[in-house]
């Protein structure tokens, strides 16, 4: 670890306490900016997270108690808001088994890991569904509903029905550690509706008339945020998609390879962000998965900061990361601390100029990933960002830190202010949802 790092890392550390104090109000929007309990603006780096639920059911040879150890990190380090998929990510563990029956063992490892956010001061984005493999995706609408193909899902009136039953479930439930209602609990930042939700590639349909598949996204992300905002009014939402432009933006050709496979995935973001209960402009950004180089990200960035300008609201880097086939600090060096660099370097400036990019989390945090002896290592570990790192010690936790102390008063805010919290855990009747869905053991 170098002196500049360790310098860095002790007033980091020593700042520890003063940024993370348990939510008191729901993070809000005013003047296009992030407002929290207080009107003073909220910027941040936040991390994307993996296997949550996993770890805090004990799976992966865990005791139970790694994402505890995480949230008291994430802390430590300024990192104040946690993207959690509140769904399965591995088969052995889906929420829902089918529509309306419910995993027990997996709802109340939802439950674990919001309260230990909440003890911890951290906020955290919840992913409702998902778009790729795994439990709790489109594919199991699907399924459920004997559609041909997962792409049905975005038009499907029953998978849609299902899919806003769901949403109603998860506002209404209530913590089975500490009594918080989720449509009351200010430790969430947002709801995403789902990550990355998108046609395929290989829908044809999709290929020849894009903008069909187009028009049905947008719908899809309009009523899907209409029934989500009536089931919670409080928290803010996000799509959870990539940001692509669609085939009538003028900015087509910003997209990676000028534009055609990412405007085949229905997604349009100028008015996809328009949607009425969409509260703000995110995306997603990799240069892996997209073979793009690291001066794309740059590109990119500012091309979405200009319409976020234009649209009036805050722009998150919601996902971006850089694999690695070691993690030695040379190959981190060479490989992901560029990439890191270049999207903390503008939302540093941006923070300094008041502009419109206003957080980036990166990919990814296990809290099973600890080392080569860890379950999942081999399959999982060139996204992980260690946080002995250089990626963590010299890039992250100093941006972390400062978007922490940006606390400026956002005149003509009133915070939204949360229902205090209940002063016992609930009883096991209370932990069920007051939309009455059954519940299952897995």
């Amino acid at each position: 670890m170098t002196a500049r790092c360790c310098m860095a890392l002790a007033a980091i550390m020593g700042m520890m306490g003063l940024m993370m104090q348990p939510a008191a109000a729901f993070i809000s929007i005013s003047d296009g900016k992030f407002v929290d309990e207080e009107c003073r603006e909220f910027t941040w780096v936040g991390a994307n997270t993996w296997r949550m639920l996993e770890a805090q059911a004990g799976l992966g040879g865990t005791d139970g108690k790694a994402v505890e150890n995480l949230m008291q990190q994430a802390a430590e380090l300024n990192i104040t808001v946690l993207r959690v998929f509140a769904t399965g990510v591995t088969p052995e563990l889906p929420l829902q088994l089918e529509p309306g029956k419910y995993n027990q063992v997996a709802l109340e490892a939802l439950d674990g890991v919001m309260a230990a956010a909440a003890d911890n001061g951290i906020r955290v984005t919840l992913v409702l569904a998902r778009n790729w493999d795994g439990p709790d995706n489109k594919a199991a609408y699907a399924s459920w509903n004997g559609l041909e193909s997962p792409d049905d899902f975005f038009t499907s009136p029953a998978a849609q029905k299902g899919f806003q039953e769901h949403m109603q479930f998860m506002a209404e439930r209530v913590n089975s550690v500490n009594g918080r209602v989720y449509k009351e609990d200010p430790a969430i930042f947002s709801w995403n509706l789902m990550n990355e939700p998108r046609y395929f590639d290989n829908n044809t349909a999709c290929q020849s008339q894009t903008g069909t598949c187009t028009n049905a996204m947008q719908k899809w992300i309009e009523v899907s945020a209409a029934a989500l905002k009536a089931a919670d009014p409080n928290h803010l939402v996000a799509i959870g998609s990539e940001g692509f432009w669609g085939t009538n933006s003028p900015k087509l050709d910003q997209n990676p390879s000028n534009g055609d496979w990412a405007a085949q995935t229905g997604q349009n973001f100028v008015e996809n962000t328009q949607a009425k209960g969409i509260d703000y402009a995110a995306i997603h950004v990799w240069p892996d998965n997209w073979n793009v180089p690291t001066s794309y990200l740059t590109e990119w960035v500012t091309q979405h900061m200009e319409d976020a300008r234009t649209l009036g609201v805050p722009l998150v880097v919601e996902e971006f990361g850089k694999n690695v086939t070691g993690h030695t600090e040379q190959e981190l060096a060479k490989a992901r601390n560029p990439v890191f660099q270049a999207i903390f370097d503008l939302l540093e400036e941006s923070i300094a100029n008041d502009d419109v990019l206003k957080g980036a989390q990166y990919w990814m945090w296990d809290p099973l990933l600890v080392n080569e002896r860890s379950e999942g290592w081999a399959d999982l570990n060139q996204d992980q960002v260690l946080p002995t790192e250089s990626t963590m010690t010299d890039i992250i936790a100093p941006a972390a830190a400062n978007a922490a102390m940006n606390k400026p008063v956002v005149r003509g805010c009133t915070p939204k202010v949360a229902p205090t919290a209940p002063t016992a855990a609930p009883s096991d009747a209370a932990a069920t949802s007051t939309a009455g869905r059954k519940l299952m053991m897995a």
